[in-house]
């Protein structure tokens, strides 16, 4: 019960930390629009991300991803996450300035959220990885997958409302060296469990 805990609150570090097109439409809108703006964000994220686990899942489970085929799945799955590693390690970061300064909330700020992580690439890649690393624990039953994925979307959504919070503390960090050597840091942990997901078969 407790390592999927303790690997949900890693891999939602991880991904909270990453530096890209939402990372930076929440700490503008929170900045610009207010907390409660932030926090609609967030919210459209999460429903996005549920929405890619939930079809990432039922993709995995039709497989015999822990059985016979364990390997390529986990040549798969590792491969994967190497690429997003590679990827968010080569990204070049631009800080953006928004200049609105209306502070309305509005579903549209949802919508925002939602959208702007559903039509991201990366997502779905970073989650058939995720799935394919936790697919592969034998000691994991269903129910120790679901704390897992339960934990990765708390954390992670904790974290969006305490970003939206501290949004105009975490402007002076927004530095293009900062973002750029967060990213890289990120893009060697992923690269890191890749291969260790490929090494150990």
């Amino acid at each position: 019960m407790l390592e999927p805990i303790l690997s949900g609150i890693g891999f939602g570090l991880l991904l909270t930390v990453l530096v890209g097109p939402v990372f930076f439409t929440l700490l503008q809108t929170a900045l610009h629009e207010g907390f409660r703006a932030g926090v609609h964000v967030a919210t459209g994220v999460l429903i996005s991300d549920i929405c890619w686990i939930l079809l990432a899942y039922i993709f995995a489970s039709q497989l015999d991803l822990a059985g016979e085929y364990k390997i390529y799945t986990s040549w798969i799955g590792g491969l994967m996450l190497i690429t997003f590693g590679v990827i968010t390690f080569m990204t070049k970061v631009k800080v953006k300035e928004v200049d609105d300064n209306k502070r309305t909330v509005h579903a549209k700020f949802l919508a925002k959220g939602f959208l702007m992580n559903s039509l991201n690439p990366a997502v779905p890649l970073f989650w058939l990885g995720v799935i394919t690393v936790v697919k592969t624990k034998e000691n994991y039953t269903s129910f120790d997958e679901g704390v897992f994925f339960a934990t990765v979307l708390v954390t992670v959504f904790s974290t969006d409302i305490f970003k939206s919070f501290i949004s105009h503390r975490l402007k002076k960090l927004l530095q293009p060296v900062v973002l750029v050597w967060v990213n890289r840091i990120v893009g060697i942990v992923l690269i890191c469990i890749g291969l260790n997901m490929i090494l150990k078969n």
